[in-house]
């Protein structure tokens, strides 16, 4: 429960079907794979404000879906980050930030045992990703995250996996062992200047 694993590899090798198949939405082709049948998985994709009531304003979306009274809906807004007026806006009228928000809202409400976050730094800014970070490392659960966003993958000490030739392995050391090796992969020196 207390795994922090971030998955990082090149575009287009398999790390979102990997999350797929570990929140049950893919089953494998070949194998098998066990869950317990009691685990609760918060699942965040590129495509989740997809599936969020456009119509429905972010503080009833969280009303209805938790049986929540309108103020903790809107504190638990408020703690991730989404502006006061925009609570009581049509989620469809919402930036995209805003709407990851929401999600993130969402899955705090839901209360998972392990949190499986696919690209959550996609329109988030600084401060925002920042704060995803703080959540996560003070998150009483597991996390897994893919992730190409250097800032988040340092700031939550994560331990590196990554997906490359149709298997997965995890990285002895950190981020800059990472990029090291992705760099001396690609035949590119890292030289240091002499100071001046």
């Amino acid at each position: 429960m207390e795994s922090r694993i971030c998955i990082v590899g090149p575009n287009g090798v398999g790390k979102s079907t990997l999350l797929l198949l570990l929140t049950g939405q893919l089953t494998p082709t070949r194998g098998e794979m066990r869950r317990n049948h009691r685990l609760k998985v918060g699942f965040f994709n590129q495509q989740a404000a997809e599936q969020l009531r456009l119509q429905e304003t972010a503080a009833e979306y969280l009303q209805r879906g938790f049986n929540l009274p309108h103020q903790d809906a809107r504190k638990c807004l408020g703690r991730f980050g989404l502006e006061g007026h925009a609570h009581t806006l049509q989620i469809a009228k919402l930036s995209g930030g805003q709407k990851a928000r929401v999600v993130f809202a969402e899955l705090a409400c839901r209360e998972p045992d392990v949190l499986i976050l696919d690209e959550p730094t996609n329109n988030l800014d600084i401060e925002s990703i920042d704060a995803l970070a703080d959540a996560i490392n003070e998150y009483r659960g597991a996390v897994v995250v893919v992730s190409h966003d250097a800032r988040l993958i340092t700031e939550t000490a994560c331990q590196l996996w990554v997906v490359e030739e149709q298997g997965l392995s995890q990285i002895d050391g950190d981020f800059d062992d990472y990029k090291r090796e992705v760099l001396e992969a690609l035949g590119e020196v890292v030289i240091s200047r002499p100071r001046d």
